[in-house]
């Protein structure tokens, strides 16, 4: 682009100095010819006289008659020249030039996609944002700057407008352009398996399978990569294997949703593979599920905010089973399991009753613990079959 920047201006500045030239060598033409000749005429003609009153010998004579007849000659040259033409074509080729110049300019802002950016941050500002414009800036971005994060980005947005084929393809190349060992890189194969996933309708595969063992390789507890190998040795009917798996998918996960739903393919699993719990002990053995309620014309949650959700038993200060959820969260119950233990020794299976605390703080403060409590209800059992309630006020 700056070459082609280059080239315009030097076409600028070379017109120019065309108009400039024919400007000036016009007004030599115009004007200075005709006193040129009749100085000329003037000088030889004193000359002579000079010649004939004795003031000057023959070959003085001669050398400035032959001075005279090279001046002439040079004001000829001068004329002759390129520049000497006409003043209007002159013109019309700095119109045409100025005309090339503006429409290139013009044309050059547009491919590089200046346009394109002044527009969607305009259209930022505005909050005129549509999810089409915002995929098509993406597009646009990656195919322009072909970097890490642009693709990245347009994968997670062909995966949010479910393109699951489209965002693979991105996530690849985001993967080509990502360094081997970037601290990152787990995170994006992650993605990358979830998309192959989806794209093939929910159903395992094995290239999904070899993304999953790259990702265990490195990271051996990353959950979601033990979810969606459960989920192969599911399809393969191997149900001991997806047991296993998703055990200890539930041990690294910390979301109770996704706690919930590996519970109940765990369940699905034994089921189906005749998998007691003699042959494999569960790796929850004791939980508490809650569901946080609360009135919205007087509670309205922040980006921010963020809930501490915790067991106390009673008489003691430390919680023996503690999940962060945020409000996002809540939609879904919030599982409490023996695996939430701050305490390596104590659990919920050392009680049968605990009170459950809830407070409200930022997600940027220092001490969570030091947030308000919104919530606390006392004397709940733990290992029932019920999803207990609490309603949360300010």
């Amino acid at each position: 682009m700056m070459v082609a920047y280059l080239i315009m201006a030097t076409i600028i500045v070379l017109s120019l100095m065309y108009l400039f030239g024919s400007i000036s060598h016009r007004i030599d033409h115009g004007l200075n010819d005709e006193y040129a000749q009749t100085f000329a005429m003037v000088r030889r003609k004193e000359i002579s006289l000079e010649e004939e009153a004795g003031r000057l010998t023959a070959s003085e004579s001669s050398q400035l008659l032959c001075d005279i007849d090279f001046e002439m000659k040079s004001i000829d040259g001068r004329q002759k020249r390129f520049f000497n033409n006409d003043i209007d074509f002159a013109r019309w080729v700095m119109l045409a030039v100025v005309m090339v110049s503006v429409l290139g300019s013009v044309s050059l802002y547009q491919q590089i996609g200046y346009s394109k950016e002044v527009a969607f941050t305009k259209d930022l500002q505005t909050q005129q944002l549509t999810s089409q414009k915002v995929s098509d800036f993406l597009k646009y971005r990656s195919a322009r700057y072909d970097r890490v994060e642009d693709w990245y980005y347009l994968a997670t947005d062909y995966v949010s407008t479910e393109k699951y084929k489209e965002a693979v393809l991105a996530f690849e190349r985001a993967l080509e352009k990502l360094p081997r060992n970037a601290e990152n890189r787990v995170n994006l194969l992650v993605e990358y398996a979830q998309a192959i996933f989806y794209a093939n309708g929910g159903q395992s595969s094995e290239k999904m399978l070899n993304v999953v063992d790259a990702i265990l390789q490195v990271a051996p507890t990353q959950a979601t990569a033990l979810d969606l190998k459960g989920v192969a040795n599911f399809a393969q009917q191997d149900y001991l294997g997806a047991v296993l798996a998703w055990q200890e998918a539930i041990r690294y996960s910390g979301h109770s949703t996704e706690r919930l739903a590996l519970l109940s393919a765990i369940s699905r699993a034994r089921e189906l593979g005749g998998i007691d719990y003699q042959q494999v002990a569960p790796i929850i053995t004791d939980q508490l599920a809650v569901k946080v309620e609360w009135d919205a014309s007087e509670l309205t949650w922040q980006k921010d905010d963020v809930l501490l959700v915790y067991a106390l038993m009673k008489g003691e200060k430390m919680p023996i089973a503690i999940q962060r959820v945020f409000p996002d969260d809540l939609a879904q119950p919030i599982l409490l399991t023996n695996l939430d233990s701050l305490m390596p020794t104590v659990t919920l299976a050392e009680t049968d009753k605990v009170d459950l605390v809830i407070k409200l703080a930022k997600i940027n403060d220092n001490d969570l613990t030091k947030g308000r409590i919104i919530g606390i209800k006392h004397g709940l059992l733990t290992n029932r079959k019920e999803i207990f309630e609490i309603k949360v006020a300010l």
